[in-house]
């Protein structure tokens, strides 16, 4: 290994130690800060040693972004601008056990206990956090 491989092996990791990232973001990242190495190389290292999985970071993503009230559609799409593949991106919003207590308390925080009173700023409201024609249909009625 010479040594820019290794300098550049570092800076990865200690980016790694801090936050998960992306394939896509770490090569920006290392093709910024190292324009004459390999990142390929780098890159291959730390997946087979599991430092690197944008699966994982994918996961944790839609985890957080559901947390703040994130539909499927606007974590998938923000999943694919990160640069995870829309199999990957796929996988994870079919296996991610969806949790609609976090939209439930924010709705009622802005718009108050009757939702049908509001019905048409509360179906914009949820377009635009990324949620479905059925999912709205079903947070308005009171069956989610």
């Amino acid at each position: 290994m010479n040594s820019k491989f290794k300098e550049a092996l570092t800076y990865s990791l200690r980016l790694l130690s801090r936050k998960d990232y992306t394939e896509k973001e770490l090569v920006f990242k290392l093709n910024r800060r190292f324009p004459e190495i390999d990142c390929e190389k780098v890159i291959k290292y730390l997946k087979e040693n599991g430092y690197l999985s944008d699966y994982r970071t994918g996961f944790n993503y839609a985890v957080a972004k559901m947390e703040k009230g994130w539909g499927r559609r606007k974590i998938r799409f923000y999943m694919r601008q990160k640069g995870i593949s829309e199999e990957v991106a796929d996988r994870i919003i079919m296996e991610i056990e969806f949790d609609y207590s976090f939209i439930k308390k924010t709705l009622e925080k802005r718009f108050g206990k009757n939702l049908k009173l509001q019905k048409d700023k509360v179906i914009r409201f949820l377009q635009q956090r990324g949620f479905s024609f059925t999912e709205i249909h079903n947070l308005i009625s009171g069956k989610i």
